[in-house]
């Protein structure tokens, strides 16, 4: 599981590292849409949101359930509308964006939410939790450890073909 959190920072970095010759002006650009910040912010408050609700669940682990197998089935499902170009609309939680941000910002953020999460993931191996539905997801219900870093990776890379398309635009 951390070689999965290990890779998707692989390509969180090479993302950032395309993008660091950008100007503010240009990464806060929105025409349509939300701008390079904005999408990136949606990814990284997606994410460190999602290890707050873990981290408060797992204080709980009586009430933790076992994962079923229509999980897998969903995330498979939701892959696939997301590769196909459907759209899904983001819960306001994780659209909500502070009035500036900059690359620089977000960058110290997304490490310090990786490392937290990267201890997280030490933390449910040890009590066993991992395996057991950890995540409640919006869309895709109850996910285990697995799954809840599957989501980040597609959710991720869905965003990234977003900005390279941006990225052309400008």
């Amino acid at each position: 599981m951390k070689v999965c959190l290990q890779k998707l920072e692989k390509e969180r970095l090479s993302l950032f590292e395309d993008l660091k010759n950008l100007d503010d002006n240009k990464l806060n650009f929105c025409n349509n849409g939300w701008s390079i910040n904005q999408i990136l912010y949606h990814v990284w408050l997606a994410e460190s949101s999602a290890e707050k609700y873990i981290r408060k669940k797992t204080q709980f682990p009586e009430t933790i359930i076992k994962i079923k197998l229509s999980a897998y089935v969903r995330s498979f499902i939701f892959k696939l509308f997301l590769n196909l170009g459907f759209k899904v609309k983001a819960p306001k939680i994780v659209t909500d964006f502070p009035k500036k941000i900059t690359l620089d910002d977000l960058n110290k953020k997304w490490i310090k939410s990786r490392e937290s999460f990267d201890s997280l993931i030490d933390f449910l191996n040890d009590t066993r939790l991992a395996n057991k539905a950890i995540f409640n997801h919006p869309a895709l219900g109850r996910l285990n450890l697995n799954l809840t870093l599957y989501f980040f990776k597609i959710h991720f890379r869905h965003h990234q073909k977003q900005i390279i398309a941006l990225k052309k635009q400008l």
